[in-house]
């Protein structure tokens, strides 16, 4: 991958003292020896027929001295590693001033904490886009307690959830990205702000790799790492490190029904972090080409013969450049310019490497045959959509039990056991003000036809009908949807939209309490991103 290369001007070499690294895989080989040694003990089984107080008592008194040093020597290594990774994570604090929405009328200031990590001595902090949110600038606070103001530079990119902030200082604490590939079953540890409370430490593991397209918000998310290490709102930003101190991911979304951590939370891939961070430093900004693709990964059954290193697989050709130069659906693509193709996050990466307007070849399978193409890139066009929302806990913006973002409220909420009302501590969702009853049922958006204006500036392909959400009303059942500007209402209730006048005329039937079905579906340049679901006026 020589095209997506970027030299960084700065040394990121990890300085993990080398009495950290032999401590922990002492730790961890002495550590996994001494739970084999109780878990297959006679101890265990005199354990369970004797009453708890005796079960305590006999299992440290089974446990031989070699075997109780190595459980100490495996929490040492934890907590050194923590020491270590702790001083270069930092609290984001982020206050977006909006003054007003797309239909004139005022919009109140948004406030949200999450997390972020220091990637070079001179400043340059990594986080999630949706954590600095529309901000200019932030206020950072290290470990230490010293307080900066960083400067946001937003990589503008639906498919890259990362931005970078900037801070004045040297000899900072900072932490590299691994280089080696991770596996489901390593060590991992999440440092954070989750529910605001600074400077947390979860372990886990890596569950899984590759967890792909997931919509969350104003986000595509293609390639994910699976953790069971807690991960909860306000960790967003922050490093997800293995048992050298290496960044192999970033805190990113957790998949809960309740908002809470239920040991499936996500990260973004450390080498996609590095990458747009690079560009971010280098060049100040993300040029994004489109290929016109829609791509997923090869199955692992189908690794054999030609495709045994994987490939790109394409579900589907939208009209572009990949369709002029005669690339159809089930192509597998193995090779763009002088970048291999092992999945579709090499695809999308490599519209990173290539300028639109460039021609680049892409070789390809076409039923086990090797073929290729000239295909002259075009330039990607983003959406004109506002800011994530914050999601309530629990949802994402497609209404999907994903939740992600900053935290913004008290993390005990009125309640701190969330048992005599409030809302038990889910986040700053106890100072949001109900919705009006009083009147009329109302979506709460602003809506007009989709004319020209409207594809340009929402990538709307030509022939597509409805009526384009331009404006989602704070506290609104659209925006407890996740309905965002760009949406194209097809159909509501059963009744096909052409027109915004149509879906006003659907509403005038809808009261409070009912439950309408409304199908909805988002441009993101080469992805159709498509939401049906059923939603309470409430």
């Amino acid at each position: 991958m020589d095209a997506l290369k970027v030299k960084h001007k700065m040394n990121n070499e990890l300085k993990t003292p080398t009495s950290v690294k032999l401590t922990l895989f002492g730790g961890v080989v002495l550590g996994a020896g001494a739970m084999y040694c109780v878990m297959n003990g006679s101890a265990i089984e005199k354990a369970f027929a004797a009453p708890e107080n005796q079960v305590k008592a006999r299992l440290m008194s089974d446990m031989s001295t070699e075997n109780t040093e190595a459980l100490h020597n495996l929490d040492n290594s934890f907590r050194s590693l923590a020491k270590f990774v702790g001083p270069a994570v930092v609290d984001i604090h982020e206050i977006s001033k909006r003054s007003v929405n797309q239909d004139g009328s005022r919009m109140p200031d948004s406030e949200g904490e999450g997390s972020g990590f220091l990637i070079s001595p001179d400043g340059y902090i990594a986080t999630n886009d949706h954590v600095v949110g529309n901000a200019d600038t932030v206020t950072v606070t290290m470990k230490d307690g010293r307080v900066f103001q960083g400067k946001v530079t937003r990589a503008n990119d639906v498919n890259s959830d990362i931005a970078l902030v900037k801070i004045d200082g040297k000899d900072l604490p900072y932490l590299s990205f691994t280089k080696t590939q991770v596996d489901p079953g390593e060590f991992a540890m999440a440092v954070g702000a989750p529910f605001g409370l600074k400077n947390s430490v979860t372990i886990g593991h890596i569950s899984a790799l590759g967890r792909s397209n997931q919509e969350i918000g104003n986000h595509l998310y293609t390639d994910l790492i699976q953790t069971d290490a807690a991960i909860n709102m306000g960790n967003s930003g922050g490093p997800l490190v293995n048992v050298d101190g290496q960044v192999v991911g970033m805190n990113t979304a957790i998949y809960s029904p309740t908002g809470g951590s239920n040991g499936i939370g996500f990260a973004i891939p450390g080498a996609q972090v590095q990458l747009i961070e690079n560009l971010l430093i280098t060049k100040g900004k993300v040029v994004r080409s489109m290929i016109g693709l829609v791509p997923d990964d090869v199955k692992e059954y189908e690794r054999t013969g030609n495709l045994v290193n994987g490939g790109a697989r394409v579900v589907q050709v939208e009209p572009g450049p990949g369709q002029k130069a005669g690339i159809l659906k089930d192509d597998v693509i193995v090779k763009i310019g002088s970048t291999r193709v092992t999945d579709q996050s090499d695809l999308r990466n490599a519209m990173l490497a290539y300028s639109p307007g460039s021609t680049v070849p892409v070789q390809f399978y076409r039923n086990g045959q090797l073929k290729s193409a000239q295909v002259t890139l075009d330039a990607y066009k983003l959406p004109k959509t506002p800011t994530p929302q914050r999601t309530s806990p629990g949802m994402g913006g497609n209404g999907s039990p994903f939740s992600f973002g900053p935290f913004n409220g008290n993390p005990f909420g009125p309640d701190p056991f969330g048992d005599r009302g409030g809302n038990g501590g889910n986040g700053g969702e106890e100072n949001t003000p109900p919705i009006d009853h009083s009147g009329p049922a109302q979506l709460g958006v602003q809506v007009k036809d989709v004319d020209d204006e409207a594809r340009t500036d929402f990538s709307i392909p030509t022939g597509v009908t409805g009526a384009v959400v331009v404006g989602v009303e704070p506290n609104s059942v659209a925006a407890s949807f996740g309905i965002q500007p760009g949406d194209v209402v097809e159909s509501f209730n059963g009744k096909t939209i052409a027109t915004g006048q149509d879906l006003k005329t659907a509403l005038k039937g809808i009261t409070w309490g009912s439950i309408a079905h409304i199908k909805i579906v988002h441009f993101d340049g080469s992805n159709r991103l498509m939401k049906e679901e059923d939603v309470k006026f409430q």
